[in-house]
């Protein structure tokens, strides 16, 4: 069997983690895997005879993902780097890495505070930066999500792809933060180590958290997308697996043509641009595919268990035909399903009912909270008498229409109606919807 050539490995370590990286490289070349290239996504490696070969990491701040291959510092410091015996490998932004098969090679930073401020200058344009507006981004979206309120709130979090989102935006901020609180954790040390003499801090957290939370991640979306299409709800997931699937595409394809247009010596300014006007083609493109698949967003939901039809109440004004509507959804916290029916002749009269059904025993309350803040309605409670509930709530409007919240353990019933329920009218709704 012909042996591969190449391997492709997903690494996440970060620009500060050079010792790791080192090591690590260094342990592929004596498994027969010498570094490459450096990918958006993946690292390439290239098949050779297993031998001891030495990498080492160096800096360059004044680069950017932009800049050719080939500048006049890059150029000075790979002649140095030659001189001294070292290969250039490759780069990843402002990071230099070359190797060496000598058995003891010359070392490529010998003043570890000038290591050390290079690193910080590097970190600060490349990493510090895109990381604390991505914070921040994360921080207003989370804010966002939280200030939502009343009946909406709960119909959130009846949707799958509500609490997905709300878990991945969450998760996403705690790496952020994790990644910024990692590398000032660095700083600290490195900057105790360097003042007594000694090298930068050695730290390999950030690659070790990036790999549980790649797992985590995962997990959570296996869960997502096997859950929704479980329950019927599978448009939603399968509208997000394509928008994630062109959002990497446009990713690796912008990686591409940033690095090919670098090897062809093309300017930073000229390959920016190209860049940026590539980039703005594409998401169009995407656009145009998205909104042909909003239609997966829009699906027929399940119809409920059972309608507790208008004309089966006793105190219903009009026998005369009704017609039904309905929509609902379910995520593993609660179950919505909202029936609207109107009287189709005259036509004035309505009953509208919503059901909420928690999954866990603290939620009840606290839906039944947050129905009671819609509209800014006036509530008064009301005895249950013979009703199956802990708690009725009563409101009525200056146009006759009345709303009536009945509250259980594991159901609540909120009921609009157009006219005036009895109470076993309530008992017929709460029992059978």
């Amino acid at each position: 069997m012909k042996e591969k050539l190449y391997k492709y490995r997903m690494e996440s370590y970060q620009l500060f983690e050079y010792q790791a990286l080192e090591e690590h490289l260094e342990r592929m070349a004596r498994r027969g895997w010498q570094l490459e290239q450096v990918g958006n996504f993946f690292w390439k490696y290239r098949r050779e005879d297993p031998r001891a070969t030495s990498y080492a990491v160096t800096y360059l701040p004044e680069l950017s993902a932009f800049d050719p291959e080939v500048t006049s510092a890059s150029r000075t410091l790979d002649e140095y780097c030659e001189e001294a015996g070292w290969e250039k490998v490759c780069d990843w932004t402002q990071m230099q890495i070359y190797r060496t098969d000598q058995t003891d090679p010359v070392p490529l930073e010998t003043d570890e505070a000038v290591r050390l401020r290079t690193i910080r200058r590097s970190v600060r344009k490349s990493y510090l930066l895109p990381l604390g507006v991505l914070l921040l981004l994360l921080l207003w979206i989370l804010i966002s999500l939280v200030s939502i309120r009343g009946s909406r709130a709960i119909a959130f979090l009846s949707k799958p792809d509500s609490l997905f989102s709300v878990c991945v935006t969450l998760l996403a901020f705690v790496m952020v933060l994790v990644h910024l609180l990692a590398y000032g954790v660095w700083v600290l040390r490195s900057a105790r180590s360097v003042a007594h003499g000694g090298p930068c801090a050695a730290s390999r957290f950030c690659y070790r958290f990036d790999n549980a939370f790649l797992v985590l991640v995962l997990l959570l979306l296996a869960g997502y997308v096997i859950g929704s299409f479980a329950s019927g709800q599978g448009g939603p997931a399968a509208y997000f697996l394509l928008y994630a699937s062109c959002i990497l595409v446009m990713i690796a394809a912008l990686g591409s043509l940033r690095r090919q247009l670098r090897q062809e010596g093309v300017s930073r300014w000229g390959n920016r641009t190209a860049v940026i006007l590539v980039d703005v083609g594409m998401a169009l493109v995407v656009g145009v595919v998205m909104s042909f698949a909003t239609g997966w967003l829009r699906q027929t939901p399940s119809e409920p268990r059972q309608i507790v039809r208008a004309e089966s109440l006793a105190s219903v004004p009009s026998g005369d035909g009704w017609d039904d509507l309905w929509d609902g959804s379910t995520s593993p916290l609660l179950s919505f399903q909202n029936v609207r029916q109107y009287e189709m002749y005259p036509g004035e009269n309505f009953l509208l009912y919503r059901v909420y059904e928690p999954r866990l025993s603290g939620l009840s309350s606290w839906c039944v909270d947050q129905l009671m803040t819609d509209d800014a309605v006036s509530w008064k409670e009301e005895s249950a008498g013979s009703l199956p509930v802990d708690n009725v709530f009563y409101a009525s409007f200056p146009d006759g229409d009345e709303r009536w919240l009945l509250a259980g353990n594991q159901k609540i019933l909120c009921v609009d109606a157009s006219w005036e329920l009895t109470q076993d009218d309530l008992a017929v709704l709460y029992e059978n919807a």
